[in-house]
């Protein structure tokens, strides 16, 4: 039926709501296509090249977070390890045997020369055991060693270059301030690029210092987690703005590749070359002296975290000299003191640097400096999405009035007409038709209830001519006096 309250109501959600929010969403769409159409608007790249420098920037401190916690673990499980009975049994009996043989009071030479082979007297076998089991279960460490209170050796896990080690930096800095976390060296006894752990031994009775202890960690860990990062920020869907344009010969999408650096701007990790050892801490490959991360610089002496996009002239590819693809670049460093200070005192950390590039972004771009974290504004888009929004909103609300103001006279005017007819009825009042300005099923339902009227009044004057009644007004009350009399029962 033409004049149905459902096809009214519904008509009416239709025009009113629909339609315009169809109307909208599509000269939003058409207005993208007509930007998108064969490279993507300056607008949408801009907010494309947002989400892309902030997912970046969180992989970035993601990573240091990562290898933060990682050093500071092994830090305390050194710590540990120097305070284990077996450690300083070993180091009480080490410094007995030592000074019954003399060596206290022999030069570094002599002493040396004695021990040009064994590197221990060996009369710690338990404490050497216990460290072996440790390493085993530790496996980022390539060794460790401790001494006694004159740096004499007392057990180790691998053959170390010397027998005293009291004339070490990294010695006398533990024996001084009960910590020395060394730079990053080739350890060539472990053949591995490592760090040094050295703790202070205290006698747990005296609290007396009687040795140092030295741990050899591999910073091979720092290059497994910038590879597990790596892999899962490259991943299809993970980065927007690279992937509106073709910028993988492979087909398989950008890829994004992860560097730590030390303070010195050297590379202790780097995924693009799989971690390759002729780039590993080479003094000629320093990432501090690339024209294109000048903003590196900067970040030591600011923001802990940020991004900037990079661009590489390479005179190869372009000739005449216009600028090369262009990276976006996030990075973020270590922690410092703070955050070591828990487990360690007068620590400042390892202040490395994780940098996150995104390669072969648009050269032909406009795009936004950055500074820290901070976009300048990009008036255009915002612009353009705040007019469509405000359309999307000014419509809604109309059409939401319209449909209020129409549903109240198209359905609930009638009803309360009917409803208080109705109301009427119960009280006597049967004379004047039952009619509504409406049609369908409220029309239909106003014709049934006239004709529940009129059946009522018919009802009502058969009754008076049967009874001789005077007539008077019909109601239930009525009724059931004349049909019992006065005093009836």
């Amino acid at each position: 039926m033409t004049h149905s309250l459902g096809v009214r109501f519904g008509l009416a959600v239709f025009l009113l709501v629909w339609m315009p929010l169809l109307a909208v969403t599509g000269w939003g769409a058409y207005w993208l296509w007509l930007r998108t159409e064969g490279r993507p608007s300056p607008a949408l790249e801009s907010l494309a090249l947002r989400g892309d420098a902030l997912k970046l920037t969180e992989a970035a401190s993601g990573l240091a977070e990562t290898i933060d916690r990682f050093m500071l673990d092994r830090i305390v499980e050194v710590q540990t390890w120097a305070t284990s009975p077996v450690v300083v049994a070993a180091v009480r009996k080490a410094r007995a045997a030592h000074a019954k043989e003399g060596l206290d009071s022999l030069g570094i030479q002599q002493i040396e020369g004695r021990f040009r082979v064994r590197k221990s007297l060996g009369v710690a076998p338990g404490a050497r055991a216990y460290l072996s089991e440790q390493v085993r279960m530790s496996p980022h460490f390539a060794e460790v060693f401790f001494t006694d209170a004159l740096g004499f050796n007392v057990a180790l896990t691998n053959p170390t270059s010397d027998f005293v080690q009291s004339d070490e930096q990294w010695w006398q800095r533990a024996w001084s301030t009960g910590l020395s976390v060394g730079e990053i060296e080739f350890d060539s006894s472990a053949n591995v690029w490592a760090v040094d752990l050295s703790v202070r031994i205290h006698d747990k009775g005296t609290g007396v210092p009687v040795g140092v202890m030295k741990a050899v960690l591999s910073v091979r860990f720092v290059q497994l987690f910038a590879d597990r990062v790596s892999r899962r920020l490259s991943a299809p869907g993970q980065l927007l703005h690279t992937q509106l344009f073709d910028s993988a010969p492979d087909g398989r999408g950008p890829s994004s590749q992860f560097m730590v650096v030390t303070r010195n701007g050297l590379l202790i990790a780097e995924t693009r070359s799989a971690h390759a050892r002729g780039r590993i801490m080479q003094p000629e490959i320093n990432l501090l002296t690339d024209e294109s991360l000048t903003h590196l610089n900067v970040s030591y002496e600011g923001d802990r975290s940020g991004a900037f996009v990079a661009t590489r002239n390479d005179p190869q590819n372009s000739p005449d000299g216009s600028p090369g693809p262009s990276s976006l670049v996030a990075f973020a460093r270590s922690a410092s003191t703070g955050f070591y200070a828990p487990a360690v005192e007068n620590f400042a950390g390892f202040d490395w640097m994780i940098i996150v590039e995104a390669p072969n972004l648009s050269a032909h771009t406009s795009l936004p400096e950055l500074v820290g974290t901070q976009w300048q504004d990009q008036q255009g888009w915002v612009r353009d999405v705040a007019w469509v929004g405000a359309a999307l909103c000014v419509s809604l609300l109309l059409s939401s009035v319209i449909l209020c103001w129409l549903f109240g006279r198209w359905v609930l005017a009638p009803v309360r007409a009917l409803t208080s007819r109705v109301q009427r009825m119960e009280h006597g009042h049967i004379t004047g038709r039952i009619e509504v300005s409406s049609k369908g099923e409220l029309a239909e339902l106003a014709d049934a209830l006239e004709r529940i009227r009129d059946m009522i009044a018919r009802m009502a004057n058969r009754l008076r001519q049967t009874t001789g009644a005077q007539t008077r007004p019909t109601t239930p009350e009525g009724e059931s006096t004349r049909r019992t009399g006065p005093g009836g029962s």
